[in-house]
């Protein structure tokens, strides 16, 4: 079965049992504190399924704690704990934990990320002319732990600045390759510990987390891996996450854009943590890493409009390109990225979408049927 079939069998599936959607649409739903319940604590399990190029097929389970202070002031936002689990056609496993926690009426904010994952992946090379024939498949056990600690410094925007912490290991279980050379050319093939400290700014004017329509988001952090922390590896990551939000042409229209930099500099970064181009939400139609470097610049623009009822059409585009150093980045050798999708609100309260994304790029294509927007 093709994976266009696929992805409309999924659909009608989901349009057939509306409860057994994903989990984030209700993780991000309840970062809006939007609920009519009175309760100062509400607990949200549900199925979970989805397909894209990644994984196939793929299924599991989630559950939501979401919590209040007990006199909490009108449009508060509750602190979370998602707890998510999925196995895939592919046999791949992941669990992971994420709580977001607000303390002192919001003043401080602590999210998290706990992930443990057997997740077979694939590699190409590091460059922005990696080879096709240079395909590797490898599976990595992973085992990352990310916590930051936020003060918000502005408070009518939303402005946090505060400090991170990172750490991962990562064991190479097993390494395949058709006709081009296997991960004993990649630097860090065989793995090890990352460790980092850092710092992180984030400021959200979106008027809604889940489907804005208008806003802004921006996050940038600075992170110093380093063997002194107890890690394998010292070099230093920068990224930056801007996006901004407009009504379109028409109401309930929107037009979205999104600029990504990332930079990972000096020492002996191990592959799997330089820049990557290509993924479910950046650049789709690109597996997921199938670019990769030290230095990344990304475009991308998203026109969403409702249809019918519950269902929305989008068409989107990007740019971008990885380079061995800074001044790389310029036009020459750009990839882009384009296709059309559509969207049906599986929680119209929330604003929660399911999603079914056509894209292609230079010389290849992919189905996506997740939830969420793409960002």
């Amino acid at each position: 079965m093709t994976q266009r079939w696929r992805a409309f069998l999924s659909l009608a599936l989901l349009l057939a049992f509306p409860g057994c959607r994903p989990a984030l649409g209700q993780n991000r739903a309840a970062e809006l504190g939007q609920s009519s319940e009175s309760s100062t604590a509400r607990l949200t399990l549900l199925p979970v399924v989805f397909f894209t190029p990644e994984t196939r097929w793929a299924g599991g389970a989630a559950g939501l704690l979401s919590f209040w202070p007990a006199a909490r002031r009108s449009g508060a936002r509750p602190s979370t704990v998602t707890v998510y689990s999925v196995y895939t056609e592919l046999k791949q496993f992941q669990l992971k934990v994420e709580p977001k926690l607000y303390f002192d009426d919001e003043n401080w904010f602590l999210p998290g990320n706990l992930v443990i994952e057997d997740y077979p992946g694939k590699y190409w090379g590091i460059g922005n002319d990696s080879r096709e024939t240079a395909e590797t498949d490898y599976t990595p056990r992973r085992t990352s732990l990310e916590a930051s600690f936020q003060k918000r410094v502005l408070a009518k925007q939303n402005l946090y600045l505060g400090l991170q912490v990172q750490v991962e290991h990562v064991a190479v279980a097993r390494e395949e390759g058709d006709g081009g050379p296997l991960l004993g050319s990649a630097p860090g093939r065989m793995g090890g510990t990352v460790t980092g400290l850092g710092i992180i700014l984030n400021w959200d004017t979106r008027n809604h987390i889940f489907v804005p329509t208008r806003g802004s988001y921006f996050q940038v952090s600075l992170t110093a891996n380093s063997k002194l922390l107890g890690g394998d590896y010292g070099f230093a990551s920068l990224k930056a996450d801007l996006r901004k939000f407009w009504p379109g042409l028409a109401t309930s229209h929107v037009l979205g854009v999104q600029l990504l930099y990332q930079s990972v500099v000096g020492g002996d970064p191990p592959f799997y943590r330089y820049a990557k181009l290509g993924s479910n939400s950046f650049m789709r139609g690109y597996y997921d890493g199938r670019y990769r470097d030290r230095h990344l610049l990304a475009f991308q623009a998203e026109y969403r409009l409702p249809v019918w009822g519950k269902f929305g059409l989008v068409g989107f585009a990007g740019l971008g390109r990885v380079a061995p150093t800074l001044g790389g980045l310029d036009f020459s050798g750009l990839k882009y990225s384009a296709g059309i999708g559509l969207r049906f609100k599986i929680a119209p309260r929330e604003g929660a979408n399911l999603r079914v994304d056509w894209a292609f790029g230079r010389g290849t294509s992919g189905v996506y049927f997740t939830a969420g927007e793409a960002f």
